[in-house]
């Protein structure tokens, strides 16, 4: 018979037993009281998790229609009204309840004893102890009895909480009048070096705002929490910080405990129940840790920090993880910046090399990896992320964010920046003319000291040179400069490294947006062209995704190619031809047209088509006879590319139209167009017809349908 059971978590020790039973074969119900809460459970088959505050009336409900054979109560030790009502709604419908105990601990584990320390019963009586003292107060009771520490006076100056990562816990102390740069949201347990950093950071923002009174004691305020809640690192660290401690004693446990059992007696239980092999075997290292009342290791944490542009960037959230870190790993400027801590540092960007620094070095608890700007903008810390997933359960990952060079030098503008889109020229290309050009404004990360010049000639090349650029150089330093100029006054410039371009394109604006640019647009020489309605049409039938890569072969003039690169910026067009006159014609279009991410490439096809590259869609306007190795020779690459084809003759249409017998082709899509023109004669006007046309497509979503089963 397949157990169930009712657990109530929210605690180290409720997430431990689900993560323990999660796959195992008993049927379990998990109530926790918040959303953050059930955030850190695990999912499984076998668990539902329920997120609902229950009063004894609801639990004595949901305890009669569940068929419950156990309930476990692992709630935390301070939540007496709760744990009574568990036991009085187990008594009523007749169920064993199990109280999970949390060990205490002597005080002396910590080593040292700080400065001072106090016990009290209430947390009303560690506010009265406080109303004596004038000093900075650092919270590490939760959010639930807030509201009692802000009755002190000049509590918002005053106190300092740390506060579960939840919009809900955090917003309820913003409405009670703590302010932002005195709150923070983390998740613990924590390690002795982080409740020290925590508690200095304290120290130095309370110097800031009150230089007067920079020396008046601080006092941190826990609860007698146990192992699961750090409660030996907080002593330790104010220990070492000097500080003063009230601890608020742990509730005793209600006589009227049907049962209590420790975390190790409560898993071996569940293992009798399971029918599973002994729990020593197989216990976590954490529930060992927490059931054997031992200094609990705090998991391997790697903090992703983005830097700003310099040390005076550095956020207080960043300054306070890099404190309490065992090394710092980031580039050699980066590095600089953090002398003062006095860490040992791994000068690297190598992110292969990094994890596997990390992975063989387990004396690491923590390590801080620097990245400059922000770790969400054109970042290593991306990368970074991959190479360590594969190790996801020996690391956890922490971000956080940074003051972005993009962000900084647009506010230094003026500008709203939720409309400018940013690209970066740093160790990659962009297409830059083509996104200008659609899009009006856009910012550059540069990476060269002649990235300015590149550009600027580019943009006299293309006619583009009424762009306005506004350079950015050095920003957050004392060499910090902004310069404006066109084109032509910048061209001869250069910038320093990592300098940023914010530019603007006045005639952006009145782009067409439409399919088919009018043919006088193209230079065309003596080379044939695709007319703008059967333009039209193809450039439909390929249906071009906004970072398409596509191959236009045998592109003649490149009006198809250089229309397709003027509407993906984001993308990549290469032009194969190989007619001199022809390629020719195409640079010069591309040019004359701004189609920045548009490559010529000589040659025919399929023998020059473009290496290391793979197609998402391919049209094919001249084969050289050469029609079903051109075929063949896409779909080796990409067996999904999406191809349309032209044929004036009906011997090209029988090659198309056959095609997939002899090849992994979709029965394609056949249409012909003819397209007749108005032409003057006289005072009248007349049709005069342009060849018809045929416009063949393979599209891989209709791989699977042969025929037509209309």
């Amino acid at each position: 018979m397949q157990h169930r059971i009712l657990l109530f978590a929210g605690t180290t020790e409720g997430r431990l037993i689900t993560e323990y039973l999660a796959g195992k074969n008993v049927s379990m119900d998990v109530s926790v009281a918040t959303a953050y809460g059930e955030e850190l459970l695990p999912a499984a088959d076998n668990i539902r998790i329920m997120q609902q505050r229950l009063d004894e009336g609801k639990m004595c409900a949901l305890l009669r229609c569940s068929g419950y054979s156990l309930v476990l109560d692992a709630t935390h030790p301070y939540a007496q009204e709760v744990t009574e009502n568990i036991q009085k709604a187990c008594r009523e419908e007749g169920l064993r309840c199990i109280r999970i105990l949390r060990t205490s601990e002597d005080p002396d584990i910590a080593g040292t004893a700080p400065v001072q320390i106090k016990y009290v019963d209430t947390t009303g009586e560690a506010v009265k102890l406080l109303h004596n003292s004038a000093g900075p107060v650092f919270l590490t009771t939760g959010s639930k009895t807030l509201h009692q520490f802000m009755q002190l006076p000049n509590a918002a100056e005053r106190v300092f909480a740390r506060i579960l990562p939840s919009p809900e816990m955090l917003r309820q102390a913003l409405d009670l009048g703590l302010p932002g740069s005195h709150i923070t949201c983390a998740q613990g347990p924590f390690s002795v070096e982080s409740n020290l950093a925590a508690t200095q950071a304290i120290r130095l923002r309370w110097a800031e705002e009150h230089p007067d009174f920079a020396d008046a004691p601080l006092t941190l305020v826990t609860k007698e929490s146990g192992q699961a809640g750090g409660y030996s690192e907080k002593l330790a660290a104010a220990s070492q910080a000097s500080a003063d401690v009230i601890v608020i004693r742990r509730p005793q446990e209600n006589a009227d405990v049907q049962e209590c059992m420790t975390l190790e007696q409560t898993l071996s239980l569940l293992d009798e129940l399971c029918g599973q092999t002994p729990i020593k075997s197989r216990l976590s290292s954490e529930a060992q840790c927490l059931s054997a009342s031992v200094p609990q290791q705090s998991p391997r944490e790697v903090f992703l920090i983005g830097c700003g542009m310099s040390a005076s960037q550095l956020t207080l959230e960043a300054d306070t993880a890099i404190r309490s870190c065992d090394l710092i790993i980031g580039a050699k400027r980066l590095l600089e910046m953090t002398t003062h801590y006095e860490k040992p540092v791994l000068c690297s960007y190598d992110y292969e090399k990094i994890t596997k620094h990390l992975v063989e070095n387990a004396q690491i608890r923590r390590a801080a990896v620097l990245f400059s700007g922000d770790i969400g903008l054109y970042s290593g810390a991306s990368k970074l992320r991959e190479c360590l997933t594969p190790y996801k359960n020996s690391f956890r990952i922490t971000p956080l964010s940074g003051i972005s060079s993009a962000v900084h030098f647009l506010n230094q503008l003026g500008k709203h920046y939720e409309d400018i889109p940013v690209v970066s020229l740093h160790g990659q290309s962009a297409s830059v003319i083509s996104r200008l050009r659609t899009q009006g404004q856009l910012l550059v990360l540069l990476g060269k000291e002649d990235d300015i010049p590149s550009l600027c000639w580019a943009f006299l090349g293309v006619g583009m040179e009424d762009v306005r650029l506004t350079v950015g150089s050095c920003l957050q330093s004392p060499e910090e400069s902004i310069v404006c100029g066109s084109p032509k006054e910048l061209a001869g410039r250069c910038f320093p490294p990592l300098s940023v371009v914010f530019l603007e394109y006045p005639r952006a604006l009145q782009e067409p947006v439409t399919y088919g640019l009018p043919d006088d647009v193209f230079i065309r020489g003596q080379v044939p062209m695709t007319k703008s309605e059967i333009r039209s049409i193809i450039l439909s039938k390929l249906q071009l995704t906004r970072k398409a890569i596509f191959f236009d072969i045998g592109s003649g003039t490149g009006s198809i190619a250089v229309e397709a690169a003027r509407m993906i910026p984001e993308g990549k067009v290469y032009a194969i031809e190989r007619n001199p006159e022809a390629l020719d014609l195409i640079t010069n279009n591309t040019m004359r047209l701004q189609a920045d991410c548009l490559v010529t490439v000589p040659g025919t096809a399929p023998e020059n088509l473009p290496e290391h590259t793979v197609p998402t869609h391919a049209f094919i306007g001249g084969s050289g006879g050469k029609m079903h190795e051109i075929l063949a020779a896409l779909l080796e690459i990409n067996p999904q590319v999406r191809i349309v084809a032209t044929a004036i003759t009906v011997e090209t249409l029988l090659t198309l139209q056959n095609a997939n017998k002899t090849l992994p082709l979709p029965e394609p899509e056949i249409i012909q167009v003819q397209i007749s023109r108005s032409k003057k004669a006289g005072s009248s006007h007349l049709m005069q017809a342009l060849n018809p046309v045929y416009i063949v497509t393979f599209s891989p979503s209709t791989s699977s349908n042969k025929e037509d089963p209309s």
